[in-house]
């Protein structure tokens, strides 16, 4: 698990926790590759999975239309898998992906770090302030 959480500390959202709060989280991840042009997520579709990409590149498209590109240590499938409703946006692998994924009970499991989960939380609530402020032309 060592070199897991290792890499996690290279990624923006968990390289300041502590390296137990690091081992924590490995525990509860599972490392999928993606070819690039597959679909990990589709809108309007179930989607169980919190997904971290550790590398390559995915598109983000909501009702058809492109939203972003996400890259190294950016997250998604939050939303959706958080609260088991359908997903919000399609997310299709631009280029060969790597990714750590976290079920809906592993990430429930992290609830044993309240700084992990203070931490996730923290994250979530700013991509959604700023996903608010682009679709309102930056006054949220």
């Amino acid at each position: 698990m060592a070199s897991r959480a290792d890499a996690l500390k290279a990624l923006p959202l968990f390289g300041g926790l502590s390296g137990k709060d690091r081992e924590i989280i490995a525990r509860c991840m599972d490392e999928l590759s993606f070819a690039q042009g597959a679909t990990l997520i589709s809108e309007g579709r179930t989607n169980h999975t919190f997904f971290v990409l550790v590398d390559g590149e995915v598109d983000v498209d909501i009702a058809g239309q492109p939203r972003r590109t996400l890259r190294r240590g950016d997250f998604f499938g939050e939303i959706s898998m958080q609260h088991r409703i359908p997903a919000t946006a399609t997310v299709v692998a631009r280029t060969p992906v790597d990714v750590f994924i976290m079920s809906h009970e592993q990430f429930g499991a992290l609830c044993v770090s309240p700084d992990v989960v203070a931490r996730l939380q923290a994250a979530i609530n700013d991509r959604l302030i700023a996903d608010r402020r682009a679709i309102s032309g930056g006054s949220a």
